[in-house]
């Protein structure tokens, strides 16, 4: 399992959209021509959750990938705040390519999963 993404999560992550990585953009297969691709992830009590991953046109100077679809839905089921955090995982398998997601908030210390 290859982890794409750990973030700890902004305001903007939780109000509007999550900004990801560029240099996890590899783990997608975007087409030519087009500014976005959608994928399933997996959350730790088995919930597909159907995110859009886009980013923005060669001339656009906001070039930062972004992940939108179920994303504000997924922040809103687990209660997510500024200050938790996101994982994002890829698995390469004999049925394909899978996805997971999950979050965890610091609590007296530690970090603990938020179902």
């Amino acid at each position: 399992m290859e982890v794409l993404m750990e973030k700890i999560l902004s305001r903007t992550d939780i109000e509007c959209r999550l900004a990801f990585p560029t240099p996890s953009l590899w783990a997608f297969s975007i087409p030519e021509g087009e500014t976005a691709v959608y994928f399933e992830a997996t959350d730790t009590i088995e919930k597909k959750w159907n995110f859009r991953l886009s980013i923005r046109g060669e001339n656009d100077p906001y070039t930062k990938p972004v992940i939108t679809g179920d994303w504000l839905q997924f922040v809103r089921d687990k209660g997510l705040r500024v200050g938790d955090k996101i994982f994002l995982w890829r698995e390469e398998g004999a049925t394909g390519v899978r996805y997971s997601v999950r979050a965890e908030r610091k609590i007296f210390g530690f970090w603990v999963n938020v179902q």
